[in-house]
């Protein structure tokens, strides 16, 4: 077990080779149409006879201050019962109706205008027979949940602070991920809002004032409702097969078309590129240490070819520099493509300067070069990471978020295309920007007291030191 394999014996393992890899993406049906002012899509796919309900509202109408409310906003709506039904007998009816009913928000930079796409969504499945019932439900959980109960939205908001106090640590890479980035782009400045730092401390807020302006705190989330739920520019989703949709479109229609219509306006949320660097202290003996920058903003043109040197590059370099050579738990790169938001994280590092000249050696590494046998395994990597097998009502919601992030099939090919065309050139280019980033990149820390004071007094002005824990 000792013995290195000889390389004549390791080539004698099948692998695969660039030739094996679908040159072209896959494609999935969508139908588009009108619905009574609401967009509909329509996926005609098999589904074994269950229907896949998405109904998406523009985050965009909403004022900049009703964001952070919008977590509890969505709990509320299925965790505080309505005016026929309590909380229990609401989830209790879901569960023999239905295969479930969720909500989330996505966000995200959208591609052909840079602006930001915020939605809201309510998403059910059920099979034909309970579709009526399903849409019943949705109905009432949009319109008629009950906001006024003040000892629930109480509990809920407790819950959310413990749980996010509790996340800190098992989750501090994330949290220093989404800190890193809100002073980038408009859609992560939103998404730390609604799951960062500046989240925990709303929360820290709002528990006090539930009890002491519990009208105002009630009003506000009939506003959000009252603004929010509105068919005119919501998004319907369905995916089913032809057959399934024809005989449920009628129900659907005289669904939205019983729905609010208004003529909402979207906001401007104000966001300034405004990144600054920060210490946040935890009662932690391990560090999360983050770098990062937009890399569009600083003259990268981006290429998806990154994506095979990212996997290089975190498979190796930081591999050995930061986890085998530096002892963190983790450290990894990240970039999103579509807003040019890159980062450099850690997880349970007990380290943070000596990290921070890793990150900064990174186009140097970069610039060492790449075998082809390297290039090749990363390419099939990250060909195989994007042809992951998707579940049916996977393949729908991801065919509408590429429309609502104007991500394009035309796109989509391109990207591929300069997956597969990856090579050395691609390496160069990213160290290029690498080495703007360790000059002009911003730093935020999440860890022990001890450490980012040390750092600061090793370099001065490093970063704006904050309790949050």
């Amino acid at each position: 077990q000792e013995e290195v394999d000889r390389p004549e014996d390791l080539a004698k393992i099948p692998t695969l080779t660039l030739g094996d890899l679908d040159r072209t993406i896959r494609m999935l049906p969508t139908d588009e149409s009108d619905l009574f002012g609401a967009r509909l899509m329509h996926h005609d796919l098999p589904t074994l006879g269950i229907l896949y309900l998405d109904l998406g509202f523009d985050l965009k109408v909403l004022e900049p201050a009703l964001l952070p409310y919008l977590p509890l906003f969505g709990r509320a709506l299925l965790q505080t019962g309505t005016s026929k039904e309590d909380f229990v007998s609401l989830t209790q009816r879901i569960g023999r109706t239905t295969g479930g009913i969720s909500q989330h928000r996505s966000l995200a930079t959208r591609l052909d205008n840079d602006e930001t796409a915020a939605w809201f969504f309510l998403s059910g499945k059920s099979v034909p027979a309970k579709f009526g019932e399903m849409l019943d439900i949705m109905g009432e959980v949009l319109l008629d949940a009950r906001l006024d109960n003040k000892e629930r939205i109480r509990q809920m908001a407790l819950e959310e602070k413990a749980g996010f106090e509790a996340r800190m640590i098992p989750a501090g890479n994330s949290i220093v991920d989404t800190r890193l980035k809100a002073g980038l782009t408009e859609a992560s400045w939103a998404a730390e809002q609604l799951g960062g730092v500046s989240y925990l401390n709303f929360l820290r807020d709002l528990v006090k004032r539930i009890d002491s302006d519990w009208a105002g705190v009630e009003a506000t989330f009939r506003r959000i409702r009252d603004v929010l739920f509105n068919r005119k520019g919501m998004v319907v989703n369905l995916t089913a097969d032809a057959s399934l949709f024809a005989d449920t479109r009628d129900a659907l229609a005289s669904f939205v078309e019983g729905l609010p219509q208004s003529d909402a306006v979207a906001h401007d949320w104000g966001f300034a590129a405004e990144p600054k660097s920060e210490g946040l202290v935890i009662p932690a003996q391990v560090n999360y240490v983050g770098k990062g920058a937009n890399l569009k903003a600083l003259g990268y043109e981006a290429s998806a070819a990154s994506a095979v040197v990212l996997r290089f590059l975190n498979t190796t370099y930081l591999w050995d520099k930061v986890r085998v050579q530096g002892g963190a738990y983790g450290g990894s790169s990240r970039f999103d493509l579509s807003s040019g938001n890159f980062s450099f994280l850690s997880y349970r590092d007990p380290n943070l300067l000596k990290t921070l000249d890793v990150y900064d050696g990174a186009a140097k590494a970069l610039r060492a070069g790449i075998g082809e046998t390297d290039l090749t395994r990363s390419i099939i990597g990250v060909i195989g990471d994007a042809d992951r097998p998707e579940f049916v009502d996977s393949k729908g919601y991801s065919a509408m978020w590429r429309i609502l992030t104007g991500t394009t099939d035309a796109i989509r090919q391109q990207r591929r295309d300069e997956i597969l065309g990856a090579s050395q050139k691609d390496f160069s280019a990213l160290a290029d920007a690498l080495d703007v980033l360790a000059e002009k990149g911003h730093v935020v820390v999440l860890g022990g007291e001890t450490a980012i004071k040390a750092a600061n007094d090793q370099r001065p002005g490093l970063m704006e030191v904050s309790k949050v824990m």
